[in-house]
């Protein structure tokens, strides 16, 4: 006997299987929006620290990073 497809299969799952099916979705969505919140919150935190944020031992906390566009007054001299 061939399976009617047309006919809701009421005979081979149970609504408490029904219902886990569905669950399971729901806890990956609220995974996938902890991850896109900590994403976002990531993507917003202060990435420049300030002098008081450096270490007590560190030599120039307000020393600025080495960039390719950095000119100093020294570079200028043959």
């Amino acid at each position: 006997m061939t399976h009617d497809f047309n006919k809701p299969n009421s005979h081979t799952s149970t609504p408490e299987e029904t219902e886990k099916k569905r669950r399971l979705p729901v806890y990956i969505l609220i995974v996938v929006g902890i991850f896109l919140i900590a994403l976002i919150v990531y993507m917003v935190a202060d990435h420049k620290p300030d002098a008081s944020d450096a270490p007590p031992d560190h030599p120039n906390p307000s020393a600025e990073p080495a960039t390719p566009n950095n000119s100093t007054t020294n570079s200028q001299q043959s």
